[in-house]
């Protein structure tokens, strides 16, 4: 990847999200649809790439730690019994809907399963900038959302892992389901007793170095390096990088780092992330699919806000709390990107069908910030 490439991927960032916002849309969208403007799908500048996507990962990361370190752990601990009906109802609604719809149109039960896992995932990543820059990431609603996607993203991995071991797709570990649960438990349990009892005294020690933004990077060292290891047993690193920062927001310097991370993210790594989402979209061959592509947003959209928002009100949540809670997690964004890129890969997916499901995926994408915002705007910060 060349230096140009940063270069039309940063200005198409800055000008995208600046029109965006010049029409009342929100930053996000703008910088999504820079990505499809300057992408495969329209002026073909630029494509999609490892490293492009390897920017794009950091800038999700940084993006969630911003968004743990941004939350009240105590409002979280409070919201666990909103954040589990959300996410249990935002998963068991589109992944019900998706797999009758499969069967109602005679798709295979293979590829209508895979449309209930791809549908079942959340991506938070877009709601949480939204709430930050409305001032609500320690809302009742930021919270229950926050943590509803941790788990949400946590249950897609799983529905991931079970399809792969059920319809035997390639690249599926060897070890049985029940162990590659139990590695994911136990890492999160080790690297949550790091966190909480040996980063703090790591970072304090470091702040006493006459080196110059020390605890800025040992920060983001540790942010990349616990995303890598957790990729190694097949969680999110977006999980453990939101967890991260919410271990470290009741830390002395945590309004430092979080200024900090803030400035790398948002000047460079984030706006690439958003750009790279749009990069994925193309639209050769998907005039004959229209009506696919509109059928499959209206379920996609409708079974996540309806499951979401019936979960926050049946777990005690206002009605206008439970309505930003089931717009916030109709987002696919990146996790879903990710279970297609690896369906790709592992060829249980076409070319065709890739190209379809990102464009559907880009949609719910950039329907969630518009849907939101207005919303936001009711409340106070």
């Amino acid at each position: 990847m060349s230096i140009l490439t940063i270069v039309i991927v940063l200005a198409g960032a800055f000008i995208g999200g600046w029109l965006a916002e010049r029409i009342a849309l929100p930053r996000v969208v703008g910088q999504i649809m820079a990505g499809v403007i300057l992408g495969p799908a329209t002026l073909h500048l630029l494509v999609p790439g490892h490293d492009l996507n390897l920017w794009a990962e950091i800038g999700v990361l940084l993006l969630m730690f911003l968004a743990g370190i941004e939350s009240d752990l105590t409002l979280l601990k409070r919201h666990a019994r909103q954040s589990v009906a959300v996410a249990l109802a935002g998963v068991v609604t589109p992944f019900v809907v998706f797999w009758l719809f499969g069967l109602v149109f005679g798709i295979s039960d293979e590829k209508a399963l895979f449309w209930s896992v791809l549908f079942s995932a959340t991506s938070v990543s877009i709601t949480a900038q939204i709430l930050s820059e409305a001032g609500q990431i320690q809302s009742d609603a930021g919270a229950t959302i926050l943590g509803a996607a941790v788990l949400d993203d946590l249950l897609a991995i799983l529905m991931w892992t079970i399809y792969q071991t059920v319809f035997g797709i390639g690249g599926q570990s060897n070890q049985p389901l029940w162990l590659t649960l139990i590695w994911m438990l136990a890492f999160l349990f080790v690297v949550l007793l790091v966190m909480v009892k040996v980063v703090p005294l790591l970072l304090r020690l470091v702040s006493r170095l006459s080196v110059p933004g020390a605890s800025l990077a040992v920060t983001l060292i540790l942010i990349l390096l616990v995303a890598d290891l957790a990729e190694l047993v097949k969680i999110s690193g977006a999980i453990v990088a939101f967890l991260f920062g919410v271990t470290l927001s009741r830390q002395p310097n945590a309004k430092g780092l979080e200024r900090g991370i803030q400035l790398l993210g948002q000047s460079l790594f984030i706006p690439i992330f958003f750009v790279n989402i749009g990069l994925k979209v193309t639209f050769a061959g998907q005039l004959a699919n229209l009506w696919l592509i509109a059928l499959l947003t209206g379920l996609a959209i409708l079974t996540k806000w309806s499951g979401a928002f019936l979960g926050a009100k049946v777990a005690g949540l206002k009605t206008v709390d439970a309505q930003i809670v089931g717009i916030g997690m109709v987002s696919r964004g990146e996790m879903a990107i990710v279970i297609a890129d690896l369906a790709l890969t592992a060829k249980a997916l076409s070319e065709q069908d890739y190209a379809l499901l990102t464009f559907v995926i880009l949609l719910t994408t950039v329907f969630t910030p518009i849907a939101l915002k207005p919303h936001l705007r009711q409340m106070k910060p």
